[in-house]
């Protein structure tokens, strides 16, 4: 059984020293302060994260030490404060006094029942250096413990397997492109049996990679939260503090802009770069300000014409943190840096729609070629930078050239929710040209792919300009124009207008007498309280 001895060398020593000599006799693997001038750890504050979180704990009860257990004010001897600090989080993080893997042990001096509720909460031990009297309660006590949490032995060597297993999917996925089946089937595989896995969470760039090239929304949320759930309910070793910050920039940020929740999207991106900050990873701080800059894009385009200019210039201000950043770090040439330039070239593109300022579509192109420089052919960015290409020739009524962009992201991507907004696009550029047939099939496909994403608002857009074209093609009655703009005025949110146009069939396929006038207010009343 591996145990760690928790003490003050100021007052709590001696005592100490004869437990560690106790339970070595009897062949436990104790491991405590004394050995540090063997072992030569390269941080000791990792050494003592890693032996509290992975043993079980000996406290040995003293004055100094309780003083560094209930009080942040003991600057004394700040390596036992910090000890302790571990202790009550490990005690915090488990339910109950029996089984805890942390026994107080309480030399003859002290008064055990004056210790603080922390400790007394816990099955307390006396134990005298002197005669080494408790010596056998406290080895049975730890026997138990052992049994208990199933054997330290038999406990150690699936937790090896479970961590052999984990890497070696993990070597497997890395092996496979971002896009390839095998790397996605891997990446589920690693999500169904990954709950409480720290290796997962070490790993959580590499999954969510392969999660998001599929534009699978499910796979990233389950991914998120279960890392999320991981890294809060154990000890970070050194170095492991900003695992949290990429957690929320690249997934829960992720996932939320897709489900179409951009004020909490904002927040946890807000988040995860103060996180980042704290730990002084600028790369991670430069990715939460790119992703909070996306966000705010996001919310301009919905807003009201009054709100708009405050989510342009706070995505302005935090593109231009983020460009800079990404600069320093990885060079002006960088892929980061083109993503950045494509995100300006959006930027503009809004702007433009707003004022219709001829000089904002220009600038807006020539963002898009400087990050047309900048990204590599192939890749995910290039292939959004593609997308924005089609929707910038829309702008500027070149339609053919933006059909043509648009075609080429389709029959040669291989990301799905790329290919699933090319068709969107494609879609607006046949109806400039009248040719809604085409349209209402790219916008069919689109759909379809949406929804298998879960990406469900965007589905629901596709839906809703379908059933503004021709309501038949999805529903067995035909919406008028004063239909569409009564649902568009009621009802900002596409999904919930398709949801009461579905209410209304199904009402009437039910109804007796012949169809009535539909009800627009009740039904969407009806649908966004279900």
């Amino acid at each position: 059984m591996a145990i760690f001895v928790s003490y003050s060398s100021s007052d709590g020593g001696p005592a100490a020293s004869a437990v560690v000599e106790a339970l070595r006799e009897r062949g436990f693997d104790v491991l405590w302060d004394g050995d540090l001038s063997i072992i030569h750890p390269l941080s000791i504050p990792a050494w003592m994260e890693t032996a509290v979180r992975d043993r079980t704990v000996l406290v040995i009860v003293s004055d100094d030490y309780l003083r560094a257990l209930l009080s942040n004010d003991f600057v004394e001897r700040r390596g036992v404060r910090y000890e302790a600090g571990l202790v009550r989080h490990k005690i915090y993080h488990h339910g109950g006094a029996h089984g805890c893997a942390v026994l107080p042990v309480v030399p003859p001096e002290v008064d055990a029942n004056a210790l603080p509720s922390v400790l007394q909460q816990l099955v307390i031990h006396r134990f005298d250096p002197g005669t080494r009297h408790g010596e056998e309660e406290l080895v049975r006590s730890l026997g138990a413990l052992e049994v208990g949490n199933g054997g330290g032995r038999m406990r150690a060597e699936p937790e090896c397997e479970g961590v052999h297993r984990t890497r070696s999917v993990l070597a497997g996925l890395e092996a496979h492109p971002l896009s390839s089946e095998q790397a996605y089937r891997l990446a589920y595989e690693l999500v169904e049996s990954g709950d409480g896995d720290l290796e997962l969470a070490r790993a959580f760039d590499s999954v969510v990679g392969v999660a998001k090239a599929h534009g699978d929304v499910r796979l990233v949320r389950r991914l998120s939260e279960m890392c999320l759930r991981t890294l809060s309910s154990t000890l970070p070793l050194k170095g492991e503090g900003v695992l949290m910050a990429k957690v929320l920039i690249s997934g829960k940020t992720w996932h939320l802009v897709r489900e179409h929740r951009f004020s909490q999207a904002a927040s946890v991106a807000e988040e995860g770069t103060q996180i980042a900050k704290k730990y002084r990873d600028l790369y991670t701080v430069a990715r939460g300000q790119r992703a909070h800059a996306r966000i705010f894009l996001h919310m301009a385009t919905e807003a009201l014409p009054y709100d708009r200019e405050f989510y342009l210039r706070n995505c302005e201000h935090l593109l231009i943190l983020a460009t800079t950043l990404f600069r320093s770090i990885c060079g002006p040439t960088s892929e980061e840096v083109g993503v950045c330039a494509s995100l300006h070239a959006e930027k503009q593109l809004q702007r433009y729609e707003m004022t219709r300022e001829r000089a904002l579509l220009v600038a807006a192109v020539e963002r898009a070629q400087v990050a047309e420089g900048l990204l590599t052919p192939g890749t995910e960015p290039y292939q959004w930078l593609a997308v924005l290409q089609a929707r910038l020739c829309l702008a500027a009524r070149k339609y053919n050239e933006g059909k043509e962009f648009v075609t080429d992201v389709i029959t040669t991507a291989d990301f799905p929710e790329v290919v699933a907004r090319s068709r969107q696009v494609r879609a607006d550029l046949l109806l400039a040209t009248r040719d809604r047939a085409e349209a209402v099939r790219d916008l069919l496909v689109a759909e379809e792919l949406f929804r298998e994403l879960g990406c469900e608002y965007a589905a629901a857009s596709c839906w809703w300009t379908i059933a503004k074209i021709d309501s038949t093609k999805l529903v067995d009655f035909r919406l008028t124009a004063a239909d569409v703009d009564r649902l568009e005025d009621l009802a900002p949110d596409p999904r919930d207008r398709r949801r009461a146009v579905l209410e209304h069939e199904l009402r009437s396929s039910k109804r007796l007498t012949r169809r009535c006038v539909p009800d627009w207010a009740c039904l969407v009343d009806r649908v966004q309280h279900e």
